[in-house]
């Protein structure tokens, strides 16, 4: 079951409301009090993966998008306190692929995103929903994932699909990558564009080989 802790809620806000943080659909998303919180003891174990998954199906059957623009839910792990991106990367995605797992019972792959880690329309999908997902940890190279905790930040993919409707996304994008690079010192290399490269070499932070292989498969049933 999720953990409350008030100080790691707080420090999270703190990491957000950096006066040159890059991300400002998180600054949004905070100030208007739409970043969820739920606090989880370790990213290495199993036992948390459904009240995960509960607190995922919370988050999307609550979600409106009217109403809930600029939304995020944020699961934060006590452990393992000090991580590599590599051993990051490995963690992140053995606990998605857990999930999946679990959730591929209930639910089918969202429609609107491909299952395949390596197609440029994918996106992972739990509850029916796609979402891009950011993950943060202590030992991340870039200042903008570097948060004293592992967190995994889901963001409901129908969001992005809005603001490409409405003309905003482009603008939006290129705002925080420039936000990024001033932040880090440096460009953010894995940043692609949605449906040139596929979302899943962003996921974990991590920069990849040009030969990698993703470790997540996505059930068949």
């Amino acid at each position: 079951m999720s953990i409350l802790k008030p100080d790691l809620d707080n420090k999270l806000s703190a990491f957000i409301d950096q006066a040159e943080f890059p991300c400002v659909g998180a600054k949004t998303a905070l100030n208007k009090g739409k970043v969820t919180v739920r606090q989880y003891d370790n990213l290495l174990c199993d036992m948390n993966d459904t009240d995960i998954l509960t607190d995922i199906y919370d988050f999307i059957h609550q979600f409106e998008i009217d109403q809930d623009m600029y939304s995020s839910l944020v699961l934060t792990f006590e452990l393992p306190e000090v991580i590599t991106e590599a051993v990051f990367d490995k963690l992140l995605w053995r606990k998605l692929q857990n999930l999946h797992d679990i959730d591929s019972c209930l639910y089918d792959w969202d429609d609107e995103v491909d299952d395949n880690p390596h197609n440029p329309n994918f996106s992972f999908s739990l509850g029916g929903k796609a979402f891009f997902i950011i993950g943060l940890h202590p030992g991340a190279k870039r200042k903008s994932r570097r948060f004293e905790r592992p967190a995994l930040v889901f963001n409901l993919h129908e969001q992005f699909e809005l603001l490409r409707e409405q003309g905003k996304f482009e603008s939006l994008r290129d705002h925080i990558r420039q936000q990024d690079e001033a932040f880090c010192g440096s460009k953010n290399t894995l940043l692609q564009n949605h449906g040139e490269e596929s979302e899943a070499y962003q996921y974990s932070g991590k920069q990849q080989p040009n030969n990698w292989q993703c470790p997540f498969h996505a059930s068949q049933n």
